[in-house]
């Protein structure tokens, strides 16, 4: 029975995929997320470098480098190290911040309206409402990250100290370290969260809503972990895209990788919305049957 019902979840996901036409969808998401990830590393750049130290990045950039396919993690530090505007005064940077965050809003604005999509739900929010909505959520995922690389960067100083001070083992120090890298998927894992549980304009039980963002989350997380690094090991050892395209290869490289993101996304909206729904009729079916229960005669 159960394998049964696993059966007819994987033909509702696949029937749904190909009806609401994510393919199409995550190639609309996949242009705008190439348009908003430039704004989005800069935007990050500033800000770390307000805070006085842009080595905040290296973290993020070295996460990146380990999933992401070379050309394109090389077009993304070719752009950061010739983009000069934050460092042309204060003029420039506040003009550089507002108008990363503008195109990097965009970018969280058409996952926004992919998630909707997913969730079979329209938007009635109005226009600025959204905007502001994926603003803050361009300034979450960026608190997210900052605090997952403050782990990752002074959890080593940290342990390093304890070692030499407090006499901690090598042994205990080797775990500790290798613990810090779970912290990446976590701040993933929170940040798909918090997209699939915030941006859809579902309106509802919200127990059920975090409850039904659980699973598509799980799913995101996982194959986009895996998906990225098989994509990455291909196209840096197999891939032929710099040889045929030259280096255009590189933009069609990141385009295929955001467009592969966008696709795992929808499909994990899809995967949240079938949970929610079943939690629903499972509620309705409950509450029929405590009607049925007080009704004269029963």
């Amino acid at each position: 029975m159960k394998n049964n019902a696993f059966i007819r979840a994987v033909k509702r996901l696949v029937i749904s995929v190909i009806k609401n036409d994510f393919y199409g969808m995550a190639a609309e998401m996949g242009f705008m997320m190439v348009i908003g990830i430039f704004p989005f590393m800069l935007f990050l750049m500033a800000v770390f470098g307000w805070m006085g130290n842009k080595s905040y990045m290296d973290p993020i950039l070295l996460a990146l480098s380990n999933i992401m396919p070379e050309q394109a993690m090389n077009l993304i530090l070719t752009v950061l190290s010739e983009v000069m505007i934050f460092q042309q005064g204060d003029i420039m940077g506040i003009i550089g911040v507002i108008v990363t965050i503008v195109l990097s809003t965009n970018g969280m604005a058409v996952v926004l309206k992919g998630l909707n999509r997913a969730y079979k739900v329209e938007e009635t929010r109005n226009f600025v409402y959204t905007r502001i909505l994926s603003f803050i959520m361009v300034i979450v995922d960026t608190l997210v990250l900052f605090l997952s690389i403050n782990l990752i960067v002074f959890g080593k100083v940290f342990i390093n100290f304890a070692v030499e001070h407090f006499h901690m083992s090598h042994q205990i120090a080797i775990m500790l370290l290798t613990l810090r890298w779970p912290v990446a998927f976590l701040a993933l894992y929170l940040m798909a969260f918090l997209s699939y549980y915030i941006l859809p304009d579902l309106r509802g039980n919200e127990a059920f809503k975090r409850a039904s963002a659980l699973p598509g989350t799980l799913f995101f997380c996982t194959f986009w972990l895996v998906g990225s690094w098989g994509f990455s090991v291909y196209v840096n050892n197999l891939g032929t895209y710099n040889l045929v395209y030259g280096i255009i290869g590189a933009f069609i490289v990141l385009m295929v990788w955001l467009y592969y993101t966008s696709i795992l996304l929808l499909i994990g909206g899809e995967i949240n919305s079938q949970v929610y729904n079943q939690l629903e009729r499972k509620a309705g079916e409950i509450r029929d049957d405590f009607a049925k229960l007080k009704k004269p005669g029963h």
